[in-house]
């Protein structure tokens, strides 16, 4: 129950606070690193940052039904649907890996009513590469003595 509520912690983070998804992975990765085994924990995390990404696609297409028209045809939305047309859905998978781009490039998949399967395609992929870029930086970074000592410093907090 309490790796539900944590995980739970994870997901709220990453949609609704102005912390980079990055600190959170980080963060996330150190103290849970400890407690679950590395498997588990990389499959999870692959499946928490799946479906929050998902989440930020729905609302996008929500918002795509429910915004006038005249608001829907506004020429920075213009800018964005030939953005998507020109680069296609790959700028999914780039967007994980650029802060200040991974959440709004994902509204506008869904605004711009880019399919829910190749949305679904790419979100989970480079949720996966994501997952395991941060795998790798705390896998080197548990390699260096001073690293340890502050996890173990934080743990004991």
């Amino acid at each position: 129950m309490e790796m539900i509520i944590h995980y739970g912690m994870l997901a709220i983070g990453i949609m609704f606070t102005p912390l980079s998804d990055d600190v959170l992975m980080v963060t996330h990765l150190t103290v849970a690193d400890a407690f679950v085994p590395g498997w588990l924990l990389f499959i999870s995390t692959w499946i928490l940052f799946t479906l929050t990404f998902g989440w930020f696609y729905l609302i996008g297409k929500g918002l795509h039904r429910i915004l006038p028209v005249r608001q829907r045809e506004s020429r920075y939305l213009k800018r964005a649907e030939a953005f998507y047309q020109k680069y296609g859905a790959r700028t999914i998978m780039i967007s994980y890996f650029i802060p200040g781009l991974r959440h709004p490039l994902h509204y506008i998949a869904g605004f711009t009513s880019l399919k829910l399967r190749t949305y679904a395609f790419y979100t989970t992929i480079s949720a996966f590469f994501y997952t395991g870029a941060w795998f790798l930086v705390i896998g080197l970074a548990n390699q260096i003595p001073a690293f340890q000592q502050f996890q173990d410093w934080v743990l004991s907090l």
